[in-house]
C-alpha cells in the first residue's frame, strides 16, 4: 500500500508499491522528481522518496496535499494512506487560509466605514485620537496587519490600543517588538502612558537571549535588535513556542530585502510563531513596490499574500502592482496621512549669514578650484566617481573652512553623503576620505590661511547660531542646534558654549544601556532634567524613533530648532523636523525651525532642493499609498542625486559669473 508519513526528522516520506506498469511507474517517480522529491531506496517491490524538511510550513503543508490530489486523480481515492501528522499539517494550512480570506474581508469593511468605534479595556488609560480609530479597529479585524502612517501620527499607541484587546481576551500574553535601538526608549515610554504603569520589561541580547524562554514569566514587553533576532533564532523560536506572543517589527522597511537582508529572512522564519503579527513604518517602501514583498509575507507566512517573489518583483518592476495585489494590500494595511494630523504648521525662519572674510576668501577659491576640477573631467564616469567628494567639500567649507584640515576624516555622515563611515565613503568613492584635504588643499595659494584658519575667525554661522540659542535659553526655553559635522559640535561643547554644557548626540555616543552615560540617557536628561538647555546632535543619529516635543509629564519640553549646515538629504530633513512637530504637542504652541544660510554659497542650493524634496514628500504622505507605488522600470523619474549635483554645479557657475562681472 502506498504511503505518506513524517520521519523522525519532519521529512516527508512516501512509499510507493510498484505497479510493474512501465508507463505509469515512470509518470509518478517524473511527478515526484518535478515536486522536488528524491529517491532513498529502491526494491522490486517498494520504492521509498523523501521530500526533506524545510523551515517553510507552507511548503511542506503543500507539497502533502500535491501528492495526495495526485494520487487520488491517477489511483482513485483509498489508494493513499496518510499518517494523522501530515493530516493535521494540511488542516493548519487550510485554517490558515481561511483566517486570511476573513482578514482580507474585514479588514475591507473596516476601510469603508464612515466612523469607527474601538472597545478600549480599562487596562489602556489614553484617550485615541480620532484618526487613530479606524487604524486600530483595522488591526483587530485582520489580527495580523501593517500600519503605515506617517511618523509623529503615533502608531505606538495604535499598536498598544490593539494589544490592550487581546490582552484582555487573553489572546497574547506578551509583547515582542523588534527595531532599532533607538525605538527601545519609545516603547517602554508609551507603555507607561498608554497602561498607567511602567512595563516589566526585558532588553534582550547577548547572553539574556540564551535564558530567554526561563524569563518569560517575569516580563511583559521584549525588545531586541533586528540582529538579535537574526543570531538568536532558535531561543527566539522557543519563546514564541511557549508563549502566546504579539510579534512587532518597529520601522520594518528595515527587513525589506530578503536576498541580501539576513533580519528580513529571520523575521520571516520567526512570524509563523507568533500568536500576532504587527508591522510599522511611516516609510514602508524606500525605493518601489519591490520593497513590500518581504514585510506584507511576513504578516501571513504560510499564505504569500503577494504570491513567488520573484514573479510578483517581475511584474511590478516592468508593470506596477497588478489589480490582485493593490486588493490585497488595501485589505492588510491602514495609513494616516500628514493632513489627518491636525498639527499647526511649523514655522520656518531662513536667517541669511555673511560669511566672515577669511571665510569667503577660502570659500571663493575652494569654489572655483571644484569648478576647474569638474568641467576637466570629461568622461562621465570619473565624474561620478568623484562628485559626492566635491560635494563634501563645498559643505565643509560653507560650514567651517577648519573641516578642511582639522580632524577632516571624523565625518559624521549620511546616504548618499552623510550616513556612512568614513572608511564606507572611501570605499564608495575608491579614495580616501583624507584626501579631499591634503594633497590637493596644498596646490591652492590661500593653503596656509586653510590650515590656520581656527587662529584666524570663528566661522560666522557658528557664531550665530550660538547667539540664538543663548537668546532662546535666556527666555527659558530648550533648543536643539543640528549640524552634520563633529568638529562643529565640539566648538560648540567646548568653547562657544561651553558655560552652558550642550548635550551631545552623535555617532560617538553608544546605543548600549549598559554604557554610561548612553544615547537614551542623554536624550532623556534633555527631555526631563530642566538644567540642562541645549540638545546638539547629527540628523543621522536621531532619525528613527525619538520624539523630543515632550517629557513624562507631558509637557512641552522644545519648540525650537536650529540648523546650522544641512546636507541634500531631504527625508533625513524631514525626521529632523518631526523629532519636534509630533502628535502630542500642544496645538497652540508654534513651532520654529531657524535656518541658517551662508550666502553666496551651497547653502542656498541646498535650501531650495530640500523644499522642492518637502513639497514632493508632503505631496506623497498626502496622497492615497498605493497610487504612489506604481512604476515603470523604463520609465523612472531622474535621479534625485543627479538633481542635487546639477544644482551644486549651477551654483559654482554663478558665483563665478557674479565674481567676473564684479
Amino acid at each position: 500500500m502506498n504511503n505518506l508519513s513524517l520521519d523522525e526528522t519532519g521529512s516527508i516520506i512516501l512509499k510507493y508499491e510498484p505497479t510493474n506498469n512501465y508507463e505509469t511507474d515512470y509518470d509518478v517517480k517524473e511527478y515526484l522528481e518535478t515536486a522536488e522529491f528524491r529517491e532513498v531506496e529502491k526494491t522490486s517491490s517498494l520504492i521509498v522518496f523523501v521530500f526533506p524538511k524545510t523551515s517553510d510550513k507552507v511548503k511542506m503543508s503543500k507539497t502533502s496535499k500535491y501528492i495526495i490530489d495526485y494520487f487520488e486523480k491517477s489511483f482513485g481515492k483509498g489508494s493513499l494512506t496518510v499518517s494523522e501528522d501530515v493530516k493535521e499539517n494540511i488542516i493548519d494550512l487550510e485554517q490558515e487560509n481561511e483566517l486570511f480570506e476573513d482578514a482580507m474581508r474585514r479588514g475591507m469593511e473596516v476601510k469603508n466605514k464612515t466612523s469607527h468605534e474601538i472597545p478600549l479595556p480599562a487596562r489602556f488609560k489614553r484617550s485615541l485620537k480620532e484618526f487613530q480609530k479606524e487604524s486600530v479597529e483595522h488591526l483587530l479585524a485582520v489580527n495580523n496587519g501593517a500600519n503605515f502612517s506617517v511618523p509623529g501620527s503615533g502608531k505606538t499607541t495604535i499598536t498598544y490600543a490593539t494589544i490592550a484587546n487581546w490582552l484582555e481576551n487573553k489572546i497574547v500574553d506578551k509583547i515582542m517588538v523588534v527595531g532599532p535601538t533607538a525605538s527601545f526608549a519609545p516603547w517602554k515610554e508609551e507603555y507607561e502612558a498608554c497602561f498607567g504603569i511602567p512595563p516589566r520589561t526585558l532588553l534582550v541580547k547577548g547572553e539574556i537571549s540564551e535564558f530567554l524562554e526561563k524569563l518569560g514569566d517575569s516580563y511583559d514587553l521584549f525588545l531586541l535588535h533586528y540582529q538579535t533576532a537574526n543570531s538568536k533564532r532558535m531561543e527566539l523560536m522557543n519563546f514564541l513556542r511557549r508563549y502566546k506572543t504579539v510579534l512587532v517589527v518597529d520601522e520594518s522597511h528595515n527587513i525589506k530585502n530578503p536576498e541580501q537582508g539576513k533580519w528580513a529572512i529571520a523575521l520571516n522564519w520567526l512570524s509563523p510563531f507568533a500568536k500576532r503579527r504587527i508591522i510599522l513604518s511611516g516609510t514602508p517602501m524606500p525605493n518601489d513596490a519591490r520593497d513590500l514583498w518581504t514585510q506584507i509575507t511576513f504578516l501571513w507566512p504560510q499564505n504569500f499574500p503577494l504570491g513567488n517573489q520573484n514573479v510578483y518583483n517581475d511584474y511590478v518592476r516592468k508593470r506596477g502592482l497588478g489589480p490582485n495585489h493593490r486588493k490585497i494590500l488595501n485589505a492588510l494595511f491602514s495609513r494616516i496621512k500628514k493632513d489627518d494630523l491636525g498639527l499647526p504648521d511649523p514655522n520656518f525662519i531662513v536667517t541669511h549669514v555673511d560669511l566672515g572674510p577669511h571665510q569667503r576668501e577660502i570659500y571663493d577659491i575652494i569654489a572655483a578650484k571644484t569648478l576647474e576640477e569638474i568641467e576637466d573631467l570629461e568622461e562621465h564616469a570619473q565624474l561620478h566617481k568623484f562628485r559626492i567628494a566635491k560635494m563634501i567639500r563645498l559643505l565643509q567649507t560653507a560650514s567651517n573652512p577648519s573641516l578642511l584640515y582639522e580632524m577632516s576624516h571624523e565625518f559624521d555622515v549620511d546616504s548618499p553623503l552623510f550616513d556612512l563611515p568614513s572608511e564606507a565613503v572611501s570605499a564608495q568613492l575608491g579614495l580616501k576620505v583624507d584626501t579631499l584635504e591634503s594633497n590637493e588643499l596644498k596646490k591652492l595659494s590661500k593653503y596656509d590661511k586653510i590650515i590656520k584658519y581656527s587662529d584666524l575667525e570663528i566661522p560666522s554661522k557658528l557664531v550665530k547660531a550660538s547667539s540664538m540659542a543663548r537668546e532662546l535659553v535666556n527666555k527659558g526655553e530648550k533648543v536643539i542646534i543640528w549640524s552634520s559635522f563633529l568638529l562643529n559640535m565640539d566648538i560648540f561643547k567646548e568653547q562657544l558654549l561651553k558655560d552652558l554644557e550642550p548635550i551631545i548626540i552623535n555617532g560617538r555616543v553608544s546605543r548600549d544601556p549598559d554604557v554610561q552615560p548612553n544615547r537614551d540617557d542623554l536624550i532623556n536628561k534633555f527631555k526631563n532634567d530642566p538644567d540642562y538647555k541645549i540638545l546638539i546632535a547629527t540628523p543621522a543619529s536621531l532619525g528613527e524613533s525619538v520624539s523630543l516635543h515632550r517629557n513624562l509629564k507631558g509637557e512641552t519640553v522644545c519648540k525650537n530648532a536650529i540648523y546650522l549646515d544641512r546636507n541634500f538629504n531631504g527625508a533625513q530633513f524631514m525626521q529632523s523636523v518631526d523629532r519636534i512637530h509630533r502628535i502630542g504637542m500642544n496645538p497652540n504652541v508654534q513651532v520654529d525651525y531657524y535656518l541658517l544660510i551662508g550666502n553666496h554659497t551651497i547653502d542656498e542650493k541646498i535650501h531650495e532642493r530640500l523644499f522642492e524634496k518637502w513639497e514632493d514628500m508632503t505631496k506623497a504622505l498626502n496622497d492615497p499609498f498605493l497610487s504612489r507605488i506604481d512604476f515603470d522600470v523604463f520609465d523612472e523619474p531622474e535621479d534625485e542625486f543627479d538633481k542635487d549635483y546639477r544644482s551644486l554645479v549651477e551654483h559654482l557657475r554663478s558665483l563665478k559669473r557674479n565674481q567676473n562681472a564684479n
